[in-house]
């Protein structure tokens, strides 16, 4: 049982590689499902195993290689001994990157770019971004109200403001890698208006 569960682990794993390296050369449109898992060394049964389509296949590339984030900073709230602003940093720094590097935030802009030809594409990327954002919202309202955030926005705003700028620093890091990623926490710590706890 273990066996197989790891077996399926892995060629989710290498349909996911394939998958991302097929998409982010030739474009969501032009990569179909036969050259994803030739790609990979699969057939169309071990795709359809796993996933009821493409555009399913897309939504889970995007989703598992951001989720992880929201998933530390619940963790991050749940602990007694918690330092909220030093694990929203270590973890928004992971997530800029990470996220890149897994091919997670280079298609969800492509996922956002072709969402108006492709409407199941873009109901559940409406779905799934207003997720995050109200996570963050309340992520947010919980720093506001330990005097951790001074900005005068709302919550809701800033959630916003912050997902926007993450989707802007890869965009940009994307055509010019010389625009480092990093940049986003330079400018999220200001938009958030960081209170220095060390100023007693």
């Amino acid at each position: 049982m273990a066996n197989h569960q790891q077996q399926s682990k892995q060629t989710i794993e290498k349909l996911i590689a394939s998958g991302v390296e097929l998409f982010s050369r030739q474009g969501y449109s032009n990569t179909s499902i036969d050259q994803i898992v030739r790609h990979a060394g699969y057939s169309k049964g071990g795709f359809y195993a796993h996933f009821s389509s493409k555009e399913e296949f897309l939504l889970t590339i995007i989703k598992e290689g951001i989720d992880f984030y929201f998933e530390d900073l619940q963790k991050a709230l749940e602990r007694k001994d918690r330092d909220l602003l030093t694990n929203f940093q270590q973890y928004s720094i992971r997530l800029v990157n990470e996220a890149y590097k897994k091919g997670a935030s280079p298609l969800l802009i492509q996922g956002c770019m072709i969402s108006n030809e492709l409407p199941q594409i873009k109901e559940k990327l409406i779905s799934q971004m207003e997720e995050w954002r109200q996570f963050l919202t309340h992520f947010y309202q919980v720093m506001k109200d330990e005097g951790i955030i001074g900005s005068p926005l709302d919550a809701r705003t800033l959630a916003i403001a912050s997902m926007a700028l993450f989707n802007g620093i890869n965009l940009q890091h994307f055509v010019d890698e010389r625009i480092p990623l990093e940049e986003m926490l330079t400018v999220l710590m200001e938009l958030l208006q960081i209170q220095n706890a060390n100023k007693e």
